[in-house]
């Protein structure tokens, strides 16, 4: 396989990540505000930061198998996105206690 093929695969990988980031956000906008129902809030909440992390790292979704993707998340960066970053809890608390309260 060529680079560019590589690249060509890793431009659509960026690309479809990004429509399902924005996908994501969206449902988290609607569930929280419009719906307040808190378990899809949460899961758009949390696919959001997933996608985003996987457009920082956009090979993990051209992995053949469970081993080349292993081998590619253990090298990956920014996992804090995944579970350990601030903005990710302060937004699950925000939309969950905008949801009760309101």
């Amino acid at each position: 396989m060529n680079e560019e093929s590589i690249a060509v695969k890793t431009k659509l990988a960026t690309s479809f990540v990004i429509g399902m980031c924005a996908l994501a956000l969206l449902i988290a906008i609607h569930h929280t505000f419009f719906d307040q129902d808190l378990v899809a809030s949460m899961v758009g909440i949390s696919s959001a930061f997933t996608m985003y992390f996987l457009y920082r790292n956009p090979e993990i979704l051209m992995a053949k198998s469970w081993d080349e993707f292993g081998e590619l998340y253990d090298n990956s960066r920014d996992k804090k996105y995944l579970w350990g970053f601030p903005l990710y809890q302060l937004l699950m608390l925000s939309a969950a206690l905008y949801i009760w309260l309101v």
